[in-house]
């Protein structure tokens, strides 16, 4: 199957279906994967959640993640994004505020005076990008 192209993936990540799957690594070694929403500063992948949760825990442990966008049209239509990257947990005030009101911004809504008790982002730096599209490229 054929790669997808740099500004397609930046378009396909705009848009506003704005989930993912994203993997970490559990105390056990297993991968540990769950649907969540996210949006982008720059070259980064930014995901809002609680402190504490398990994916947080995993990732102050070991920071290397993947992230997988898919389109989920079935076998003879795939196209999909697989993001190797490195995360860091945000916990800090000031930049947790900065990425809440990019996050508004970007959604179209109203930046709240505040942030929420006991919420952090993770920032994940991209270090490897693999794509796959099957409709349009690469059919055999």
């Amino acid at each position: 199957m054929a790669e997808i192209p740099l500004q397609e993936i930046k378009d396909i990540l705009n848009k506003k279906e704005r989930w993912v799957a994203l993997t970490t690594t559990s105390p056990n070694g297993y991968p540990h994967t769950v649907p969540i929403g996210y949006f982008l500063v720059g070259e980064s992948i930014v995901m809002g959640c609680r402190d504490g949760t398990q994916k947080v825990k995993n990732i102050e442990r070991d920071p290397r993640v993947s992230v997988l966008w898919e389109n989920g049209r079935g076998k003879d239509s795939i196209k999909g994004i697989l993001f190797q990257g490195d995360a860091r947990i945000v916990r800090d005030p000031k930049e947790r505020m900065e990425l809440k009101v990019e996050a508004c911004r970007q959604r179209g809504e109203e930046p709240p005076a505040q942030l929420s008790d006991g919420s952090v982002y993770i920032k994940i730096t991209p270090v490897k990008t693999i794509t796959w599209d099957r409709p349009t490229r690469g059919r055999r």
